[in-house]
């Protein structure tokens, strides 16, 4: 071991022989074309590797917005799906009326029909007025009249009781 050094020995498996630095080894420069290209291409690195933050932040963003959009529309057709059931249940309730609604007018009907027609009640009316029943007399009327003109003529009535 020279110099501080160990000396160039390779060991099974590694993957390149060792060298034996030299003792004052001055770091090597590189030509200028070398270092500008480097210089760039570190540049460039650091460019694409703030724009490919800037992408994953913006993709980041809107996952979040995604995110939020998803839960409203959730929340959205959950209402939806209970107004539409409300609407069927009054629909329901609607046609439930409309159907007893409907039976009561055709009983109604049925009754109408036993009731008298327009040319029977026009007959009725002449009989009553060529009858004149107004001008009839009750059975009271008639034996008060009948006694009244027994008494006129002089016989004796005999009263009930």
């Amino acid at each position: 071991m020279p110099n501080g050094f160990p000396t160039q020995t390779s060991f099974p498996g590694a993957p390149f022989p060792a060298r034996a630095p030299s003792a004052f080894m001055a770091p090597k420069r590189l030509p200028p074309e070398i270092e500008d290209f480097q210089k760039k291409v570190s540049e460039q690195t650091s460019d694409l590797s703030s724009r490919v933050k800037l992408i994953e932040e913006r993709i980041e963003n809107l996952r979040n917005h995604l995110d939020l959009v998803d839960g409203s529309l959730v929340e959205k057709h959950k209402s939806l799906v209970s107004d539409i059931r409300d609407l069927e249940d009054g629909m329901r309730s609607v046609r439930a009326d409309m159907d007893m609604l409907k039976e009561l007018a055709e009983r109604l009907a049925k009754r109408m029909e036993a009731f008298a027609s327009k040319e029977e009640l026009k007959i009725i009316e002449r009989y009553v007025s060529l009858w004149q029943p107004m001008n009839f007399v009750t059975r009271a009327e008639v034996k008060a009249a009948v006694q009244n003109i027994l008494k006129e003529q002089g016989f004796k009535i005999a009263e009930e009781a």
